[in-house]
């Protein structure tokens, strides 16, 4: 075919049909289909195809790679929005910190002029001579407080000095309170009138032979000074023990402070649940008989300062000797102090986990090895208690005040008052605690009840019967906080009593309330709920 005519090869080309016009059928039975030519044509379609295919892949991706870009910009966009967004949250609130900062300041600055009122209590000062006159009518109020207070606290003698010279001087002042106790052990039985009615002096008038015992408020006063000054005696104790720990070669040094961290975790372990709290019990008990056995010496101190009353020697008591460790004491202390604590900071959020705390309490204080002279020394903890909620033990004042505040509890820190939500949270913890504390039903057991349920109903009688120009929110959140969840074990104890002392606190003392006691209206509420989930009508 190479050598062909041209004639013949041109009639031949002529008939040959470039490659988008030729069909694979003719292709396959042409006489030229490996042909140099037929190849080359090919080749050239192939790239044509190849270049148009690419083209269109660019474009493609050209497309591709600007939708990406589109999306990235918008991406990008979203994102300084989202940034501007933030920012202007950011100072919209340190714009509301700052308001709220200016108008803290405000109240600040307005409540100073309301300093000068606090005078107002003072007046009832020449109340002591008319209260001399009035004690046959038992009409003493917590205004009395200053007449009671000349008594000279004990102060315990350093540790580094001998025991023996502060033995005569606890002994002292601790004859006063020991008669008056005597006295206010009565009152429980009179307590159920005082919900009812306030005017006590009607019974008194038939029988005059009772009257000389109508003083009995008026030895209640001391009783609560006698918290204060346990209270400053173990800071006291607290300072000269620590002093000790740090001179060389001490037994103390180093022990010290193992054991105080080792009762700290341990209450801070404390939670519900049956065999939960073994652990940390046995913590705390192997640090206080290591303390109380001698195991780690330390000087010996006279009890009595560290107790409401002084105490006669008392058969089979373990401890029955006028003195104890100061260490063991001091462990006390420490305890006391981490009990107080683990109410206030978790009870105010979760009033339910006050209870483990109040069982363990009721543990370690009901055990006679820590008893002395046959009783609880559960003083130390109740004086605590007497410091951080004075209101459970009568103190009375006004929220809006410098002294009323002071009165009442209201913490302080970097030398201001804690915000009203904070002090609540700590007053409802810190009620819901002693709750539990005295709540506890010691029927069933072997051993004495440290704390027994009639403090529980003085207190709440002392936060009920508050004269109404004296009458806090404060008292409304700590009532409230010791009657709920706690309402069928205060009717187990009292029965028709606890019902009629309920309908007091929940009905009648929530309309004596002042303006802004929101409180008040909780409480109310809490009736309504009892009425609802258990079937207890107090209206």
């Amino acid at each position: 075919m190479a050598h062909s005519s041209p004639s013949r090869r041109s009639q031949h080309d002529s008939n040959i049909k470039s490659s988008p016009e030729r069909g694979f059928t003719a292709d396959f039975l042409s006489e030229n289909r490996n042909s140099e030519l037929s190849h080359r044509d090919a080749l050239a379609a192939a790239q044509l195809e190849h270049e148009r295919v690419r083209l269109a892949a660019l474009r493609v991706y050209e497309v591709h790679q600007l939708q990406e870009e589109k999306q990235r910009l918008e991406a990008e966009q979203r994102r300084i929005a989202q940034l501007q967004k933030e920012e202007e949250n950011r100072l919209k609130a340190e714009a509301a910190v700052r308001a709220e900062q200016e108008r803290l300041r405000e109240l600040k600055a307005k409540q100073i002029p309301q300093l000068p009122p606090e005078p107002v209590p003072e007046p009832p000062k020449p109340e002591p001579k008319k209260s001399q006159e009035s004690q046959v009518n038992g009409t003493t109020a917590a205004k009395a407080e200053p007449a009671a207070v000349p008594p000279a606290a004990p102060k315990p003698a350093p540790l580094t000095t001998a025991t023996t010279s502060a033995l005569p001087a606890a002994k002292a002042p601790t004859a006063a309170p020991s008669q008056a106790p005597a006295q206010i052990v009565a009152t429980p039985s009179t307590q159920s009138n005082g919900f009812l009615t306030k005017p006590a002096a009607a019974p008194s008038a038939p029988k005059p032979a009772v009257q000389p015992a109508a003083p009995a408020p008026v030895p209640a006063q001391p009783t609560v000074d006698r918290y204060t000054q346990i209270h400053q005696a173990l800071k006291k104790l607290r300072k000269d023990v620590e002093a000790l720990s740090k001179q060389p070669g001490n037994p103390l040094k180093g022990k010290l402070g193992e054991m105080r961290r080792q009762i700290r975790k341990s209450i801070g372990q404390l939670t519900a649940g049956k065999g939960a709290n073994a652990q940390p019990l046995a913590t705390i008990n192997a640090a206080l008989r290591e303390s109380l056995g001698g195991q780690v010496p330390s000087p010996l101190i006279d009890a009595s300062i560290y107790v409401q009353q002084n105490r006669e020697p008392a058969e089979g008591a373990v401890n029955n000797g006028p003195q104890l460790p100061a260490l063991f004491i001091y462990l006390l202390n420490i305890l006391s102090k981490a009990i107080i604590q683990q109410f206030s900071n978790e009870g105010g959020a979760n009033p339910k986990s006050a209870e483990p705390v109040g069982i363990v309490t009721a543990q370690i204080f009901s055990n006679k090895d820590y008893h002395w002279r046959g009783g609880s020394m559960i003083d130390i903890l109740i004086a605590k208690f007497r410091v951080a909620c004075p209101v459970l033990f009568g103190s009375r004042g006004s929220d809006k005040t410098e002294g009323g505040r002071r009165a009442i509890g209201w913490k302080k820190e970097n030398g201001n008052w804690v915000p009203e939500q904070a002090h609540n949270d700590r007053m409802t913890g810190l009620g819901a605690g002693f709750a539990a504390i005295a709540l506890r039903d010691f029927s069933k057991a072997s051993k004495t009840n440290p704390y027994p349920p009639t403090n529980y109903w003085k207190a709440m009688a002392q936060i009920v019967n508050s004269p109404p120009q004296l009458v806090s929110n404060t008292q409304y959140v700590v009532l409230k906080s010791m009657i709920d969840g706690h309402e069928q074990r205060f009717i187990n104890f009292y029965g028709n009593a606890a019902v009629a002392a309920l309908r007091m606190a929940l009905v009648e003392f929530p309309k004596r309330a002042p303006p802004g006691a929101t409180a008040a209206q909780a409480l109310q509420v809490l009736g309504d709920v009892l009425r609802r989930d258990s079937g207890l009508d107090v209206a």
